[in-house]
């Protein structure tokens, strides 16, 4: 199997957006990829993984030995890719489950699966859709998936949707922000509790709903 270290030294070029004319390896680099790896480890034999978004994410949560990886793309050629990588490296993919759909449909009924068989994500990733409301949604059922203690890891908060999501997240005594990345956000969660609650008890939230008049 391809060493972490050959891994990172060589991160392969998993996406197009213009029909192959270019390739590149998507958003995250040596830094993301090898916090991705670290925080798998740290949870330690039998991690589960959701990820919104797929590729090197994916790969490396895949070398990092996490059991299973549920992976939320509408892209099935990429998902095609990463296998063919995976396979081409040694690195041992069982624990993968691609889904290929959008996080709006999937993770609602994911989300229901995954409690009545008692089951809880020790990492979440999101990195799928990033305009409104789909990180939000996003986020909602990925919090309700996360054990307390679990990481919790947003992409792309350069993007404004992304960004006042981490503003909220970042006020918020239920969750712990430990790490920046350049554009990545690494927080933990503190409790046990499905969902966050109304606007009123979230500290972001009101203190900018107090901040601003009713005009539009």
């Amino acid at each position: 199997m391809i060493s972490e270290a050959e891994y990172l030294a060589d991160i392969p070029n998993l996406h197009t957006w213009d029909g192959g004319v270019t390739w590149n390896s998507g958003g995250f680099f040596e830094p993301e990829l090898s916090a991705l790896i670290r925080l798998v480890r740290a949870c330690g034999p039998g991690a589960e993984v959701v990820e919104t978004g797929a590729g090197n994410s994916t790969v490396s949560l895949l070398l990092a030995g996490a059991a299973r990886v549920q992976a939320i793309c509408p892209d099935q050629d990429l998902f095609d890719r990463i296998t063919a990588y995976c396979d081409a490296k040694g690195i041992d993919r069982q624990g993968l489950t691609p889904i290929v759909g959008w996080s709006e449909d999937v993770l609602p009924k994911l989300a229901d699966r995954m409690e009545a068989e008692g089951r809880r994500a020790d990492l979440v990733l999101i990195d799928g859709g990033h305009g409104w409301p789909t990180v939000f949604v996003d986020f909602c059922y990925m919090f309700r998936m996360l054990r307390p203690g679990g990481w919790l890891v947003i992409d792309d908060i350069q993007i404004y949707g992304i960004k006042e999501l981490a503003r909220m997240l970042v006020e918020d005594p239920r969750v712990e922000r430990v790490e920046t990345l350049r554009k990545t956000l690494i927080f933990r969660k503190k409790v046990d509790v499905r969902y966050l609650p109304d606007w009123y008890d979230q500290p972001y939230i009101f203190r900018q709903t107090d901040a601003h008049d009713t005009a539009l």
